[in-house]
């Protein structure tokens, strides 16, 4: 009988066999995130990278806490249409968008807790996000 090949993986500070389907998705996985942040390398930018001997990155920021009361209006007017725009989404467009945006799920996160592949999660949520976009401009 011809002996099948083990997969492993470190976790825990241990060594775990899995099967050849869990240790290919999980590289996978690996590999994605190692592509995201080698394509994203160079674009994303720290606020403490924009810091100099005089001011710091941060400050560059605007602070809701001293923005003017019509500032806080406008950003709170844009809030609840939000809303309103996220109660007319189906249960399952709305559920995606609550844990990325508001519970902070990655799309892996996310993909895995619903059976999805990552991919198909990105594509979902653009297609989300732009349904949202042409909601707020009819509202």
């Amino acid at each position: 009988m011809e002996e099948q090949e083990k997969f492993y993986l470190y976790a825990e500070g241990e060594m775990h066999e899995v099967s050849e389907k869990v240790y290919r998705a999980y590289y996978k996985s690996q590999n994605h995130e190692e592509y995201l942040v080698k394509r994203d390398t160079g674009k994303v930018v720290s606020y403490n990278a924009l810091d100099t001997e005089t001011s710091s990155g941060e400050s560059l920021m605007p602070d809701m806490e001293d923005s003017s009361p019509e500032d806080k209006a406008i950003a709170q007017e844009l809030l609840e249409q939000l809303h309103k725009c996220l109660a007319l989404l189906p249960k399952a467009e709305r559920d995606l968008i609550e844990a990325i945006y508001f519970k902070e799920m990655s799309e892996t996160e996310y993909a895995a807790e619903v059976k999805m592949s990552q991919p198909g999660v990105s594509r979902k949520q653009k297609k989300i996000l732009s349904k949202l976009r042409k909601l707020l401009e009819v509202l």
